[in-house]
């Protein structure tokens, strides 16, 4: 588990969709390429469902993940 700032999350979802961006505008779309998108959207979604929360809440959350083991 790693924790990212919601900057760093907004910046990876804007990475994301450039990256989709530019796979639509290839001319040579093959297997590969859609494979690329594909993943690339399912991983935007997953960032998109996770909860946001304020730092301040990281540690407790941390605990309670590490018990949940």
């Amino acid at each position: 588990m790693i924790a990212i700032s919601n900057s760093q999350r907004d910046d990876i979802l804007r990475y994301i969709d450039l990256l989709c961006e530019a796979y639509a505008d290839r001319k040579d779309k093959g297997t590969r390429a859609n494979n690329v998108v594909r993943r690339a959207k399912i991983l935007r979604r997953q960032l998109i469902a996770k909860a946001e929360f304020p730092a301040s809440e990281l540690r407790e959350k941390c605990k309670n993940s590490h018990e949940l083991r």
